[in-house]
């Protein structure tokens, strides 16, 4: 599925949070959006999803304006969202429930994506039972289970520490790889935009513009991230990060800048 911004602008009253934004992310794309905290990023991945609209502009997905919340257009959050009084194949289950699909089917899909998100033996454990990365990826095979056609992720992982972080950061390249949706992340980790993405768009301060589009397109890409110095340079150094005198965790919120 394509979605096309077309001159998007949203402020809240007086507060002028994008501006004028025009972007087309391609069918099977996965694009990252970095940029400080507070700059509107996740504003548009809330119109993407459905749950705010433009101020002025235009949002499409195929051609057809975005202008309530679909089940072809999942989003993700940083809290798993999990509901506290259902078992994990229960909350994995729910999403076809709400597809008026028969239960038995629901939980037996739900056990099958449970096992593709490695937690098999914990489908009948409640939230509160497991970690915080197995509640991530419960959430995860919620968000996968009705196969969606785009896929938003609001800082999915930034929760987590940082070995669980970049193992969730597998599963999720692995679940699109097979998936094929295409793909919009909001992140604060420099890494995470370019372990995942295609495209990189850096924003700036509040009203958000792009500074800068960058490409890395479908090369396979491992965590060690060597062939990608420069551009990681780049990023960080829009972004005010002096990339030579900072340690490799790069989340542009934390305190290890």
């Amino acid at each position: 599925m394509e979605l096309r911004f077309d001159r998007v602008a949203k402020t809240f009253g007086s507060l002028e949070v994008i501006k004028q934004f025009d972007n087309t992310i391609h069918s099977g794309e996965i694009v990252a959006l970095v940029g400080p905290s507070g700059c509107g990023k996740s504003t548009l991945l809330h119109m993407v999803a459905g749950l705010q609209t433009p101020t002025s502009g235009s949002l499409s997905a195929d051609a057809a304006t975005i202008e309530s919340p679909s089940p072809q257009r999942t989003l993700v959050f940083q809290e798993h969202a999990l509901y506290p009084w259902l078992t994990l194949v229960d909350n994995v289950a729910l999403a076809l429930e709400f597809q008026n699909r028969p239960r038995a089917v629901a939980k037996s899909e739900a056990r099958q994506w449970l096992s593709r998100v490695q937690l098999d033996g914990f489908e009948g454990y409640y939230p509160h039972q497991v970690s915080g990365g197995m509640r991530q990826r419960a959430a995860l095979a919620r968000a996968f289970i009705a196969r969606p056609q785009v896929l938003l992720l609001d800082e999915p992982f930034g929760a987590l520490d940082a070995l669980t972080r970049m193992t969730l950061q597998s599963v999720l390249k692995e679940l699109i790889s097979e998936e094929c949706p295409t793909v919009l992340l909001v992140t604060h980790d420099v890494d995470e935009a370019l372990y995942l993405a295609d495209r990189v768009l850096v924003f700036s301060q509040r009203p958000a513009s792009v500074l800068k589009e960058v490409q890395l397109g479908h090369i396979p890409k491992t965590h060690d991230l060597s062939d990608f110095a420069a551009e990681r340079r780049e990023v960080l150094e829009l972004l005010g990060i002096d990339a030579g005198s900072k340690a490799k965790n790069t989340n542009v919120e934390g305190v290890n800048l």
